[in-house]
């Protein structure tokens, strides 16, 4: 029986080399891929996720900032009202940034 093995994997080396020729041609016959939509698609949920946390985090900053400026306003410590001031205009650009970015393209 082994024997016969060995005289059927004679008889059809050619075919076989012929199969693996033919699947390598028909790998490199280009094909259209449309995914570009899908792609596309993936993008702007990553831009609308990303765009959502930088405005939930300006927000923040923002009130903080808020926070900052009244407590130093009550107690009349300039150092900290300018500091407390750089915050609030910071939360403002992170609020605004979506928006400036739709701006700038």
């Amino acid at each position: 029986m082994n024997q016969n093995l060995k005289t059927e994997k004679k008889k059809n080396p050619k075919a076989l080399i012929t199969a693996f020729a033919t699947m390598a041609l028909l790998a490199m016959i280009p094909m259209n891929a449309f995914a570009a939509a899908q792609v596309q698609g993936k993008i702007n949920n990553l831009y609308s996720i990303v765009t959502t946390i930088i405005t939930a985090a300006g927000a923040i900053v923002l009130a903080w900032g808020v926070f900052e400026f009244a407590s130093a306003y009550q107690s009349r410590d300039t150092a900290q009202q300018t500091d407390s001031l750089k915050k609030v205009v910071a939360g403002i650009l992170m609020c605004l940034a979506p928006t400036i970015i739709n701006l700038l393209k």
